[in-house]
């Protein structure tokens, strides 16, 4: 259990950085990225505990990763020293985000499988936990979640993961961690720096279902 929770640690300062980063973006104040940083640092966790019914939540019994986000909170917002740390943590976001995630996937899946859960509930529940927070904060910044999208390559990063953690796990449980965290962050990276992808769906290929919407410079007066 120590091992699960410094695991669990990093991935709950990982996945709150991240959003810290994109609040910056969005340009929130202390309250919108504290909240931000909570809901995607404990979303997906949550909905894990939710479905293996776990009380209290994870969040609740160590409340303390409250108050830890709260710190890091307040000098990455007000501190000017810390403005071009933050310069450069927003230039490396996307580590910060592929570490997040496969950190949490980890965790889920080490949750999953200390309650007895079969090999493929394990899997969905490691890709549940690292990727539900991030996607209940897209919808709360108002952008579609890039879970979902063709592109990048967060859920199948995820997935190959948590695929990797439960293959590995029986064999040598020292193995699998890193294992799993380096295939789900250079699946990730790859994806944002060479441009790795799945393969297009035919309606992208095809332009079978463009999107509708006002002409690029807005739209026409009528007649």
């Amino acid at each position: 259990m120590p091992y699960t929770l410094a695991l669990e640690v990093v991935a709950v300062v990982l996945a709150a950085l991240s959003a810290m980063i994109t609040a910056a973006k969005k340009n929130l104040d202390l309250v919108g990225t504290y909240s931000l940083a909570v809901i995607v640092a404990f979303g997906g966790g949550t909905i894990r505990d939710l479905l293996l019914m776990r009380r209290p939540f994870f969040w609740a019994q160590r409340w303390e990763y409250l108050v830890v986000i709260f710190v890091l909170s307040l000098p990455f917002v007000y501190s000017r020293r810390m403005h071009q740390l933050s310069q450069r943590l927003v230039a490396r976001g996307e580590l910060v985000d592929a570490l997040g995630l496969g950190f949490y996937t980890v965790v889920g899946c080490m949750f999953a499988l200390e309650a007895k859960q079969p090999a493929v509930v394990a899997i969905l529940l490691g890709i549940i936990t690292a990727t539900g927070g991030g996607i209940i904060g897209d919808v709360l910044t108002n952008e579609i979640p890039g879970y979902f999208l063709h592109g990048p390559l967060y859920t199948s990063s995820a997935f190959v993961g948590a695929v990797a953690f439960v293959a590995l796990e029986p064999v040598s449980h020292k193995i699998a961690v890193p294992a799993a965290v380096g295939s789900a962050v250079v699946l990730r990276l790859m994806s944002v720096f060479l441009g790795a992808t799945l393969p297009r769906p035919h309606w992208l290929r095809t332009d079978a279902y463009p999107i509708q919407g006002p002409p690029p410079d807005g739209p026409r007066p009528p007649g």
